[in-house]
């Protein structure tokens, strides 16, 4: 089934959700659907069914992220900055060893590359980010 964009959702208020709290959940549950909740400052939330994430939970998710990084460093093209942008908006959903791979392979092909890598403040970049992902799991006691 072919997801919703936000755009598309219905939206309720904050307060309207306290209010029929229950419905809306299953109405969620039921129907496969997802309610835009809105709030103070713009700020907005997504209440979907937890199966919509199933997905990013697949170890094979991971694998294909490690394939696409493995194919795009090094080269001098667009696909970099696609790669990269990509996993950094997925970044918190991908797991533990994914981003201990993603680690060690940018470290160890900076270390080949001897500060001659098409694109490196792209890569080093990601590396930060992800170093910054597995140090903030390992804080909260959720790193594998």
């Amino acid at each position: 089934m072919e997801r919703q964009t936000t755009e598309k959702m219905r939206t309720i208020t904050r307060s309207e959700l306290r209010k029929s709290f229950s419905q809306v959940l299953d109405q969620v549950a039921e129907d496969d659907t997802a309610v835009m909740i809105t709030g103070r400052q713009k700020k907005r939330l997504v209440l979907c069914p937890a199966k919509w994430f199933d997905p990013y939970e697949d170890a094979e998710f991971g694998m294909i992220v490690t394939c696409a990084i493995r194919y795009a460093i090094g080269r001098m093209t667009y696909m970099p900055s696609v790669v990269c942008e990509f996993t950094l908006r997925y970044l918190p959903m991908l797991d533990s060893k994914t981003i201990h791979v993603m680690i060690r392979d940018i470290t160890e092909t900076m270390e080949r590359w001897q500060g001659e890598l098409a694109d490196s403040e792209l890569w080093s970049n990601l590396k930060a980010k992800a170093e910054e992902e597995k140090a903030r799991r390992q804080s909260e006691g959720w790193w594998d």
